[in-house]
């Protein structure tokens, strides 16, 4: 996919990431009110960061393929390119 379309993809998810957090923060100030007056589940956490973890995993890899960090890392080997490197490779000899 082209960068632009993993930028927008990125802002957006981190809009709803925040969203999110945010709603999360609203039910868990809740629980604690409601907690009082019964028993409290811990599985309810769980089932409530799940789409948050989601959205945030989703979020770091647009973020990620917008940065492109893994390009840097295969520039700075300096390893020549196959084109380049064929001619050797098949054991041209020439003499000068």
């Amino acid at each position: 996919m082209p960068t632009i379309v993993h930028l927008l993809l990125a802002l957006v998810l981190t809009v709803f990431l925040a969203a999110q957090a945010s709603a999360l923060a609203f039910v868990l100030r809740s629980r604690r009110a409601v907690s009082a007056r019964g028993a409290r589940r811990r599985t309810d956490l769980l089932w409530t960061s799940i789409p948050v973890l989601l959205v945030l995993f989703l979020a770091a890899r647009s973020w990620v393929a917008v940065v492109d960090v893994h390009r840097p890392a295969v520039a700075a080997t300096g390893t020549p390119s196959q084109s380049v490197a064929a001619p050797a490779a098949r054991g041209a000899h020439t003499t000068p």
